[in-house]
Protein backbone atom coordinates (compact mmCIF):
# COMPACT_ATOMS: atom_id res chain seq x y z
CA UNK A 1 0.00 0.00 0.00
CA UNK A 2 0.82 3.52 -0.52
CA UNK A 3 3.02 5.82 2.32
CA UNK A 4 0.63 8.46 1.43
CA UNK A 5 -2.95 7.54 1.13
CA UNK A 6 -5.25 9.60 -0.90
CA UNK A 7 -5.25 12.98 0.88
CA UNK A 8 -8.08 14.38 2.83
CA UNK A 9 -9.61 17.72 2.70
CA UNK A 10 -9.65 20.62 0.61
CA UNK A 11 -5.87 20.20 0.61
CA UNK A 12 -3.73 19.56 -2.47
CA UNK A 13 -1.74 16.24 -2.29
CA UNK A 14 1.26 15.16 -4.13
CA UNK A 15 1.90 12.95 -6.88
CA UNK A 16 4.88 10.02 -7.93
CA UNK A 17 7.68 12.55 -8.58
CA UNK A 18 10.24 12.82 -11.31
CA UNK A 19 14.05 12.47 -11.36
CA UNK A 20 14.62 16.46 -12.39
CA UNK A 21 17.44 18.51 -10.97
CA UNK A 22 15.87 19.80 -8.77
CA UNK A 23 14.94 16.79 -6.87
CA UNK A 24 18.38 15.51 -7.45
CA UNK A 25 19.82 18.64 -4.98
CA UNK A 26 17.25 17.98 -2.14
CA UNK A 27 18.42 14.67 -2.37
CA UNK A 28 21.69 15.61 -1.51
CA UNK A 29 20.82 18.86 0.71
CA UNK A 30 17.63 18.48 0.97
CA UNK A 31 15.46 17.39 4.62
CA UNK A 32 12.81 15.22 5.89
CA UNK A 33 10.77 14.95 8.44
CA UNK A 34 10.78 11.92 10.14
CA UNK A 35 7.53 10.47 12.04
CA UNK A 36 7.53 7.51 14.13
CA UNK A 37 4.34 5.60 15.78
CA UNK A 38 1.43 7.10 13.71
CA UNK A 39 -1.45 5.16 13.21
CA UNK A 40 -3.16 4.60 10.12
CA UNK A 41 -5.22 7.47 9.02
CA UNK A 42 -4.47 10.48 10.93
CA UNK A 43 -4.01 13.60 9.01
CA UNK A 44 -0.59 14.79 8.40
CA UNK A 45 0.11 18.06 6.88
CA UNK A 46 3.73 19.88 6.03
CA UNK A 47 2.84 23.66 4.57
CA UNK A 48 0.12 23.37 1.45
CA UNK A 49 0.33 19.71 1.23
CA UNK A 50 -1.96 17.10 3.66
CA UNK A 51 -2.65 13.58 3.55
CA UNK A 52 -4.46 10.76 5.08
CA UNK A 53 -1.54 8.56 6.12
CA UNK A 54 -0.84 5.02 5.34
CA UNK A 55 0.42 2.27 7.55
CA UNK A 56 3.96 2.43 6.11
CA UNK A 57 3.89 6.19 6.73
CA UNK A 58 6.73 7.23 8.00
CA UNK A 59 7.56 10.92 7.20
CA UNK A 60 8.00 13.33 4.24
CA UNK A 61 11.56 13.69 2.62
CA UNK A 62 12.72 15.65 -0.28
CA UNK A 63 11.89 18.84 2.01
CA UNK A 64 13.80 22.38 0.61
CA UNK A 65 15.50 24.52 3.27
CA UNK A 66 13.80 26.60 5.27
CA UNK A 67 11.15 27.58 6.96
CA UNK A 68 7.98 25.21 7.05
CA UNK A 69 4.66 24.11 9.25
CA UNK A 70 4.29 20.74 9.60
CA UNK A 71 0.48 19.62 11.48
CA UNK A 72 -1.53 17.00 12.24
CA UNK A 73 -4.73 15.54 13.96
CA UNK A 74 -6.24 12.65 15.08
CA UNK A 75 -8.70 12.49 12.19
CA UNK A 76 -8.57 12.12 8.56
CA UNK A 77 -12.02 13.88 8.61
CA UNK A 78 -10.45 17.24 9.96
CA UNK A 79 -14.12 18.56 10.78
CA UNK A 80 -14.80 19.33 14.62
CA UNK A 81 -11.38 17.60 15.27
CA UNK A 82 -8.69 19.68 17.07
CA UNK A 83 -4.92 20.19 15.32
CA UNK A 84 -2.08 21.03 16.44
CA UNK A 85 1.04 22.32 14.38
CA UNK A 86 4.41 23.80 14.83
CA UNK A 87 7.05 25.37 12.67
CA UNK A 88 10.29 24.32 11.60
CA UNK A 89 12.98 26.27 9.94
CA UNK A 90 15.44 23.60 8.64
CA UNK A 91 18.89 23.90 7.10
CA UNK A 92 20.42 21.62 4.51
CA UNK A 93 20.53 18.00 5.40
CA UNK A 94 18.75 18.72 8.95
CA UNK A 95 16.43 16.23 9.51
CA UNK A 96 13.89 16.62 12.42
CA UNK A 97 12.81 13.60 14.56
CA UNK A 98 8.74 13.43 15.54
CA UNK A 99 6.91 11.04 17.12
CA UNK A 100 3.17 10.28 17.46
CA UNK A 101 2.42 10.61 21.10
CA UNK A 102 -1.26 8.15 22.00
CA UNK A 103 -2.13 10.08 24.97
CA UNK A 104 -2.75 13.65 23.49
CA UNK A 105 -3.18 12.28 19.86
CA UNK A 106 -0.27 14.65 18.20
CA UNK A 107 2.89 14.78 17.07
CA UNK A 108 5.71 15.72 19.80
CA UNK A 109 9.17 16.77 19.26
CA UNK A 110 12.07 13.80 20.38
CA UNK A 111 13.36 14.94 23.99
CA UNK A 112 16.08 12.48 24.32
CA UNK A 113 18.56 14.25 21.88
CA UNK A 114 20.95 10.95 21.17
CA UNK A 115 18.66 9.29 19.96
CA UNK A 116 17.03 11.94 17.71
CA UNK A 117 20.14 11.76 16.37
CA UNK A 118 20.65 7.90 15.82
CA UNK A 119 17.02 8.78 13.74
CA UNK A 120 18.36 11.15 11.89
CA UNK A 121 21.52 9.34 11.17
CA UNK A 122 19.34 6.49 9.75
CA UNK A 123 17.60 9.12 7.31
CA UNK A 124 20.87 10.40 6.14
CA UNK A 125 21.69 6.85 5.62
CA UNK A 126 18.40 5.48 3.44
CA UNK A 127 17.11 3.41 6.16
CA UNK A 128 13.57 4.64 5.89
CA UNK A 129 13.47 6.15 2.54
CA UNK A 130 10.81 3.73 1.32
CA UNK A 131 8.53 5.30 4.14
CA UNK A 132 8.87 8.49 3.57
CA UNK A 133 6.78 10.29 0.84
CA UNK A 134 8.44 13.18 -1.46
CA UNK A 135 7.61 16.79 -0.48
CA UNK A 136 5.34 18.26 -3.46
CA UNK A 137 7.93 20.38 -5.06
CA UNK A 138 5.62 21.95 -7.37
CA UNK A 139 3.96 23.84 -4.06
CA UNK A 140 7.07 24.83 -2.81
CA UNK A 141 7.53 28.52 -4.96
CA UNK A 142 4.14 29.76 -3.71
CA UNK A 143 5.19 28.69 0.06
CA UNK A 144 8.64 30.20 -0.61
CA UNK A 145 6.60 33.47 -1.70
CA UNK A 146 4.07 33.13 1.31
CA UNK A 147 7.40 33.35 4.05
CA UNK A 148 9.30 35.48 2.07
CA UNK A 149 9.84 37.72 5.25
CA UNK A 150 9.15 34.98 7.96
CA UNK A 151 12.58 34.07 9.97
CA UNK A 152 13.47 31.67 12.68
CA UNK A 153 14.05 34.91 14.72
CA UNK A 154 10.43 35.89 14.19
CA UNK A 155 9.42 32.29 14.64
CA UNK A 156 11.10 32.05 18.46
CA UNK A 157 9.38 34.99 19.39
CA UNK A 158 5.98 34.61 18.49
CA UNK A 159 5.65 30.69 18.91
CA UNK A 160 3.90 29.11 22.20
CA UNK A 161 6.12 27.88 24.93
CA UNK A 162 5.40 24.65 23.93
CA UNK A 163 6.08 25.49 20.86
CA UNK A 164 3.21 23.66 19.59
CA UNK A 165 0.35 25.77 18.03
CA UNK A 166 -3.31 24.39 18.71
CA UNK A 167 -6.55 25.24 17.07
CA UNK A 168 -8.57 27.86 18.70
CA UNK A 169 -12.37 29.13 18.08
CA UNK A 170 -13.18 32.27 18.34
CA UNK A 171 -13.52 34.18 21.37
CA UNK A 172 -17.51 35.66 21.17
CA UNK A 173 -16.48 38.54 23.82
CA UNK A 174 -13.28 39.78 22.48
CA UNK A 175 -12.62 41.62 26.10
CA UNK A 176 -12.17 38.37 27.59
CA UNK A 177 -9.22 37.64 25.41
CA UNK A 178 -5.73 36.61 26.77
CA UNK A 179 -3.11 39.54 27.30
CA UNK A 180 -1.49 39.29 23.64
CA UNK A 181 -4.88 40.44 22.23
CA UNK A 182 -3.69 43.40 19.87
CA UNK A 183 -4.03 46.61 21.91
CA UNK A 184 -6.27 48.48 19.34
CA UNK A 185 -8.47 45.14 18.68
CA UNK A 186 -11.01 46.98 21.61
CA UNK A 187 -9.51 49.85 22.26
CA UNK A 188 -9.41 53.70 20.94
CA UNK A 189 -6.76 56.42 21.93
CA UNK A 190 -4.08 55.98 24.81
CA UNK A 191 -2.70 59.21 26.10
CA UNK A 192 1.28 59.81 25.61
CA UNK A 193 3.68 60.35 28.61
CA UNK A 194 3.14 63.90 27.75
CA UNK A 195 -0.74 63.94 26.53
CA UNK A 196 -3.68 64.95 28.29
CA UNK A 197 -4.65 63.69 31.86
CA UNK A 198 -8.40 62.53 30.44
CA UNK A 199 -8.25 59.33 29.84
CA UNK A 200 -8.77 58.95 26.12
CA UNK A 201 -9.46 55.24 25.53
CA UNK A 202 -13.04 53.78 24.47
CA UNK A 203 -15.12 52.55 27.45
CA UNK A 204 -16.30 49.41 26.20
CA UNK A 205 -17.04 47.52 29.11
CA UNK A 206 -18.04 50.27 31.74
CA UNK A 207 -16.01 48.64 34.69
CA UNK A 208 -12.97 49.92 36.42
CA UNK A 209 -10.04 48.54 35.31
CA UNK A 210 -8.38 46.41 37.71
CA UNK A 211 -4.99 46.93 38.85
CA UNK A 212 -2.05 44.77 38.63
CA UNK A 213 -2.40 42.93 42.49
CA UNK A 214 -5.97 42.23 41.85
CA UNK A 215 -5.29 40.68 38.54
CA UNK A 216 -2.58 38.51 39.83
CA UNK A 217 -4.65 37.75 42.64
CA UNK A 218 -7.69 36.73 40.10
CA UNK A 219 -4.89 34.89 37.72
CA UNK A 220 -4.08 32.52 40.91
CA UNK A 221 -7.80 31.98 42.02
CA UNK A 222 -8.66 30.94 38.69
CA UNK A 223 -5.03 28.62 38.53
CA UNK A 224 -6.27 27.05 42.09
CA UNK A 225 -9.38 26.00 40.50
CA UNK A 226 -8.61 24.51 37.45
CA UNK A 227 -7.95 21.11 39.39
CA UNK A 228 -4.98 19.30 39.68
CA UNK A 229 -6.47 17.05 36.02
CA UNK A 230 -5.84 20.69 34.04
CA UNK A 231 -2.43 21.14 35.87
CA UNK A 232 -1.13 18.00 34.59
CA UNK A 233 -2.21 19.16 30.75
CA UNK A 234 -0.74 22.05 31.00
CA UNK A 235 2.47 20.49 32.23
CA UNK A 236 2.78 17.85 29.20
CA UNK A 237 1.36 20.48 27.06
CA UNK A 238 2.80 23.88 27.71
CA UNK A 239 1.38 27.18 27.13
CA UNK A 240 -0.63 27.25 23.79
CA UNK A 241 -0.76 31.17 23.77
CA UNK A 242 1.02 32.96 20.62
CA UNK A 243 3.03 35.58 21.73
CA UNK A 244 2.65 38.14 19.08
CA UNK A 245 3.99 41.99 19.03
CA UNK A 246 1.48 44.34 19.99
CA UNK A 247 0.10 46.90 18.14
CA UNK A 248 0.25 50.25 19.74
CA UNK A 249 -2.92 52.32 20.09
CA UNK A 250 -3.39 55.87 19.05
CA UNK A 251 -1.71 58.84 21.30
CA UNK A 252 -3.13 62.13 21.30
CA UNK A 253 -0.76 65.06 22.20
CA UNK A 254 -1.21 67.54 24.86
CA UNK A 255 -3.32 70.82 22.82
CA UNK A 256 -4.10 69.02 19.91
CA UNK A 257 -6.45 70.21 17.50
CA UNK A 258 -9.52 68.66 16.53
CA UNK A 259 -7.86 68.31 13.16
CA UNK A 260 -4.52 66.61 14.44
CA UNK A 261 -6.54 64.08 15.94
CA UNK A 262 -8.97 63.64 13.17
CA UNK A 263 -5.94 62.62 11.20
CA UNK A 264 -4.10 60.58 14.35
CA UNK A 265 -7.10 57.95 13.61
CA UNK A 266 -7.05 57.84 9.66
CA UNK A 267 -3.36 58.26 9.27
CA UNK A 268 -1.65 55.47 11.83
CA UNK A 269 1.91 56.32 10.44
CA UNK A 270 3.12 57.18 14.13
CA UNK A 271 1.41 53.90 15.54
CA UNK A 272 3.41 52.15 13.08
CA UNK A 273 6.82 54.32 12.95
CA UNK A 274 6.82 53.03 17.33
CA UNK A 275 5.77 49.51 16.02
CA UNK A 276 9.15 49.24 14.07
CA UNK A 277 11.03 50.71 16.50
CA UNK A 278 10.16 48.51 19.84
CA UNK A 279 8.76 45.54 18.40
CA UNK A 280 11.52 44.57 15.52
CA UNK A 281 14.32 46.63 16.31
CA UNK A 282 14.17 49.29 13.25
CA UNK A 283 13.91 46.22 10.98
CA UNK A 284 11.09 47.36 9.30
CA UNK A 285 10.24 43.88 6.52
CA UNK A 286 10.11 42.06 9.83
CA UNK A 287 6.46 43.40 10.75
CA UNK A 288 5.94 41.78 7.25
CA UNK A 289 7.56 38.53 8.34
CA UNK A 290 4.96 38.41 11.15
CA UNK A 291 2.14 39.31 9.11
CA UNK A 292 2.70 35.96 6.99
CA UNK A 293 3.37 34.17 10.17
CA UNK A 294 0.13 34.92 11.63
CA UNK A 295 -1.60 34.77 8.41
CA UNK A 296 -0.04 30.69 8.45
CA UNK A 297 -1.40 30.29 12.16
CA UNK A 298 -4.91 31.05 11.25
CA UNK A 299 -4.91 29.60 7.62
CA UNK A 300 -3.39 26.16 8.39
CA UNK A 301 -3.22 25.99 12.30
CA UNK A 302 -6.79 27.10 12.15
CA UNK A 303 -6.25 29.02 15.13
CA UNK A 304 -7.93 32.94 15.76
CA UNK A 305 -5.30 34.79 17.50
CA UNK A 306 -3.41 34.39 14.24
CA UNK A 307 -6.45 35.58 12.41
CA UNK A 308 -6.74 38.54 14.82
CA UNK A 309 -3.20 39.56 14.66
CA UNK A 310 -3.54 38.91 10.61
CA UNK A 311 -6.07 41.50 10.28
CA UNK A 312 -5.10 44.50 12.67
CA UNK A 313 -1.36 44.24 10.86
CA UNK A 314 -3.13 44.88 7.33
CA UNK A 315 -5.31 47.29 8.63
CA UNK A 316 -2.45 49.31 10.61
CA UNK A 317 -0.69 49.02 7.26
CA UNK A 318 -2.68 50.12 5.12
CA UNK A 319 -3.70 53.15 7.44
CA UNK A 320 -0.33 54.63 7.21
CA UNK A 321 -0.38 57.46 4.70
CA UNK A 322 2.69 59.34 5.82
CA UNK A 323 4.75 56.23 5.55
CA UNK A 324 4.33 54.95 2.22
CA UNK A 325 7.04 57.69 0.85
CA UNK A 326 9.57 57.09 3.76
CA UNK A 327 9.29 53.63 3.96
CA UNK A 328 8.74 52.68 -0.33
CA UNK A 329 10.49 49.04 0.02
CA UNK A 330 8.29 48.23 2.98
CA UNK A 331 5.16 49.32 1.09
CA UNK A 332 6.43 47.52 -2.46
CA UNK A 333 6.97 44.28 -0.07
CA UNK A 334 3.84 44.69 1.30
CA UNK A 335 2.16 45.00 -1.75
CA UNK A 336 3.96 41.65 -2.76
CA UNK A 337 3.00 39.47 0.71
CA UNK A 338 -1.04 40.70 0.27
CA UNK A 339 -0.76 39.69 -3.38
CA UNK A 340 0.50 36.06 -2.66
CA UNK A 341 -2.03 35.70 0.41
CA UNK A 342 -5.03 37.24 -1.10
CA UNK A 343 -3.99 34.59 -4.60
CA UNK A 344 -3.65 31.99 -1.97
CA UNK A 345 -6.58 32.42 0.35
CA UNK A 346 -8.81 29.51 -0.29
CA UNK A 347 -12.29 30.61 -2.23
CA UNK A 348 -14.55 30.13 0.61
CA UNK A 349 -12.92 32.36 3.06
CA UNK A 350 -14.25 35.40 1.28
CA UNK A 351 -17.66 33.69 2.44
CA UNK A 352 -16.32 32.78 5.86
CA UNK A 353 -17.88 34.35 8.89
CA UNK A 354 -14.52 35.51 10.23
CA UNK A 355 -14.24 37.62 7.05
CA UNK A 356 -17.56 38.28 6.45
CA UNK A 357 -17.25 42.18 7.67
CA UNK A 358 -14.62 41.80 4.49
CA UNK A 359 -11.97 44.17 5.90
CA UNK A 360 -9.96 42.17 3.22
CA UNK A 361 -12.01 44.50 0.64
CA UNK A 362 -11.10 47.77 2.44
CA UNK A 363 -7.50 46.74 3.31
CA UNK A 364 -7.39 46.16 -0.29
CA UNK A 365 -8.76 49.72 -1.74
CA UNK A 366 -6.85 51.52 1.19
CA UNK A 367 -3.78 50.10 0.54
CA UNK A 368 -4.10 51.08 -3.71
CA UNK A 369 -5.09 54.59 -2.06
CA UNK A 370 -2.19 54.81 -0.83
CA UNK A 371 0.20 53.49 -3.06
CA UNK A 372 -0.89 53.65 -6.24
CA UNK A 373 -0.09 57.66 -6.79
CA UNK A 374 2.03 59.66 -9.49
CA UNK A 375 4.51 60.02 -6.47
CA UNK A 376 5.08 56.26 -5.98
CA UNK A 377 8.18 54.58 -7.58
CA UNK A 378 8.06 52.78 -10.49
CA UNK A 379 8.37 49.45 -8.63
CA UNK A 380 5.32 50.09 -6.10
CA UNK A 381 3.47 51.11 -8.62
CA UNK A 382 3.97 47.81 -10.91
CA UNK A 383 3.20 46.08 -8.21
CA UNK A 384 0.07 47.95 -6.94
CA UNK A 385 -1.29 47.11 -10.81
CA UNK A 386 -0.89 43.50 -10.07
CA UNK A 387 -2.77 43.72 -6.79
CA UNK A 388 -5.62 45.92 -8.51
CA UNK A 389 -6.19 43.39 -11.29
CA UNK A 390 -6.14 40.20 -8.47
CA UNK A 391 -8.58 42.28 -6.06
CA UNK A 392 -10.97 43.02 -9.32
CA UNK A 393 -10.59 38.94 -10.07
CA UNK A 394 -11.54 38.01 -6.04
CA UNK A 395 -14.01 40.67 -5.30
CA UNK A 396 -15.69 41.01 -8.90
CA UNK A 397 -15.07 44.55 -9.62
CA UNK A 398 -14.16 46.36 -12.93
CA UNK A 399 -11.57 49.38 -12.97
CA UNK A 400 -14.48 51.69 -12.79
CA UNK A 401 -15.73 50.03 -9.90
CA UNK A 402 -12.55 50.12 -8.03
CA UNK A 403 -12.14 53.95 -8.88
CA UNK A 404 -15.34 55.14 -7.33
CA UNK A 405 -14.84 53.19 -3.95
CA UNK A 406 -13.61 55.86 -2.53
CA UNK A 407 -13.73 54.86 1.21
CA UNK A 408 -16.21 52.32 1.27
CA UNK A 409 -15.24 48.24 1.07
CA UNK A 410 -16.20 46.21 -2.00
CA UNK A 411 -18.88 43.43 -1.31
CA UNK A 412 -17.80 39.92 -1.22
CA UNK A 413 -18.51 37.69 -4.21
CA UNK A 414 -18.11 34.21 -3.03
CA UNK A 415 -15.68 32.56 -5.97
CA UNK A 416 -16.85 28.84 -6.86
CA UNK A 417 -14.23 25.72 -6.08
CA UNK A 418 -13.37 24.20 -2.82
CA UNK A 419 -9.09 24.25 -3.58
CA UNK A 420 -7.36 25.63 -0.28
CA UNK A 421 -4.51 26.67 -2.81
CA UNK A 422 -5.77 28.36 -5.97
CA UNK A 423 -3.05 27.17 -8.34
CA UNK A 424 -4.09 28.06 -11.21
CA UNK A 425 -4.36 32.01 -9.98
CA UNK A 426 -1.18 34.42 -11.32
CA UNK A 427 2.12 33.74 -11.11
CA UNK A 428 3.39 34.87 -8.05
CA UNK A 429 7.00 34.91 -8.11
CA UNK A 430 6.89 37.48 -11.56
CA UNK A 431 5.53 40.52 -9.51
CA UNK A 432 8.08 42.78 -11.71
Amino acid sequence: QAVLAAGAGPISHAGRMERTPEVERLAENGCAVLCLDCPEGILFGIDYSAWTVGPRFMGVKLVPPGLHYVYCSASSEDVGVSRTGFFLFMRPRDVSVLRWDPETEELVRMENADEEARYADGVRGYDFDANLGPYPLQLSDQWAELTRHATAALVGKIEPVSRAIRSKRAEYDVRAAGPNQPADAAQGDAPNEDCEDEDTAMDTDHEPKQQPQQQQQQHQQQSDAAGAGDAQLESNQGSGNMFFSTVPRPRKARGASPAETTRLHFDRTAQLDEMIAKEYKGNELDILGELQLAYIAFLLGQNYDGFEQWRVLLQLLCSAEKAVPARPELFSELCRTFFAQLSQAPSDLFGDDLTKENFLGSCAVALLELCDTEASPPKLRRRCAKVRELVQQKFGLSSEDLALLGEDAPQIVEADGTDLVDLSGPNLVAMD
